[in-house]
């Protein structure tokens, strides 16, 4: 319970409220910029990618006894500071779906079978938690390979399986408050600006903890 209290009020806990309000300004931004052709799409692209390093700073925060979110990223190098974790996070969420993204393409409207379907879809679920937190440790894009992926669920036990259940819950309630919201511009972008920002830091926060509490039994470092 005290685990779950921990992961549930992280992002409004002590300085994890001033990168939520960060976030939720930024989101706004990058929700305005997309309105604008090219500057908006570089802009979203930016911020896109600074989203990932605080994402990645935060598990890396929370892995090592964190008990508060820590301060912004450095950004001083662009390269490895922002666009790197964006497109290691898009190389792991490729890997993880690519197989039911491959069979719902390769199997016709007709021929699809739903079971193989939600299947591949519940296992790149599954896989990517798991996987992304591997890269976010280990400090390499090869880290997300099946050989260290697999073993580390299954030694990831328990806690492994609650943190995978509530990023479900994070992103179905996500998707529910944007569906209430999606007819109302000013006050949606704003209260999903809000959600997106809380998931994103909850996000991290579970997957830190399924690390610190489950790193002797991962055998990573």
């Amino acid at each position: 319970m005290n685990i779950l209290k921990d992961i549930l009020t992280f992002a409004w806990r002590g300085s994890g409220k001033y990168v939520l309000i960060t976030c939720v300004i930024l989101s706004v931004i990058a929700d305005l910029a997309g309105l604008a052709p090219l500057i908006g799409a570089i802009a979203t692209l930016l911020l896109s990618g600074y989203f990932c390093a605080i994402y990645y700073q935060l598990i890396q925060s929370t892995a090592t006894g964190g008990k508060e979110a820590p301060e912004f990223p450095d950004t001083s190098n662009i390269f490895d500071d922002i666009i790197w974790p964006m497109l290691q996070t898009l190389v792991v969420a490729v890997v993880s779906f690519s197989p039911y993204v491959g069979y719902v393409i390769w199997a016709s409207d007709e021929s699809a079978n739903a079971i193989i379907a939600y299947g591949l879809l519940g296992l790149g679920v599954i896989y990517f938690p798991m996987a992304i937190l591997a890269v976010v440790i280990l400090g390499y894009t090869g880290a997300l390979s099946p050989h260290i992926v697999f073993p580390a669920i299954f030694r990831g036990g328990w806690i492994y399986w609650v943190g995978v259940i509530l990023l479900l819950a994070l992103y179905f309630v996500g998707a529910f408050v944007e569906d209430i919201f999606s007819g109302q511009i000013i006050i949606g972008h704003l209260v999903m600006a809000v959600v997106g920002s809380y998931t994103l830091m909850t996000n991290a926060r579970i997957l830190g903890v399924v690390y610190r509490e489950r790193q002797e039994e991962l055998r990573w470092l």
